[in-house]
C-alpha cells in the first residue's frame, strides 16, 4: 500500500524570511470511489442486500448529525472517533469570545488503532515511477 505523490518545484517561505524555489511532495489524489460501488463492495463482502447497505449508510449519518448538533464525538468500532470541533479568532477579553468568533466548523477523525496501523504500513511513491511500471499488456509479451 502506498500514497503516490509528485515531485514539483515550488516557491517556498525560507528560514530567511525570504522566498526560495525548492522541490516539494505533492500528494496525488486519485478519483473518490463513488458511493454505489462502495455499496456494491460492502454487499459482496458481508453478503446483505444493497438496500440495507444503503440504509444503514444513510441511518448513521443522520445518527451523526443528530450527536454533533449535541456536541458529542461518535466511536465507531474499528474506524475510529469522529468529533465536531471549531477553529475561532482569539479577543482581547473573555467577554468578547462567542459565536462571532468562530471561523470554520469541522469534524476531526480518530482513527482506530487497525487504521492507525494500516497508516503506519503505509509507505509513499513516486506517481512518475509507477506510470513507468510496465503495463499487463507489455508484461505478457
Amino acid at each position: 500500500m502506498a500514497i503516490p505523490y509528485r515531485k514539483r518545484k515550488k516557491k517556498i517561505l525560507g528560514p530567511d524570511h525570504q522566498q526560495h524555489e525548492a522541490w516539494v511532495m505533492e500528494q496525488f489524489s486519485y478519483d473518490p470511489i463513488k458511493f454505489e460501488d462502495f455499496v456494491k463492495e460492502c454487499v459482496m463482502a458481508q453478503g446483505v442486500s444493497e438496500a440495507q447497505v444503503k440504509g444503514i449508510a444513510s441511518a448513521m449519518s443522520n445518527r451523526l448529525r443528530t450527536y454533533f448538533t449535541m456536541g458529542h464525538s461518535v466511536q465507531i468500532e474499528g474506524i475510529g472517533t469522529l468529533k465536531p470541533t471549531f477553529n475561532a479568532h482569539s479577543a482581547e477579553t473573555p467577554e468578547e469570545l462567542g459565536n462571532q468568533n468562530v471561523f470554520k466548523m469541522k469534524v476531526q477523525f480518530y482513527p482506530h488503532k487497525e487504521f492507525k496501523e494500516v497508516l503506519r504500513n503505509m509507505t509513499v511513491v513516486d506517481i512518475d515511477a509507477i506510470n513507468e511500471l510496465p503495463g499487463e499488456e507489455e508484461v505478457a509479451q
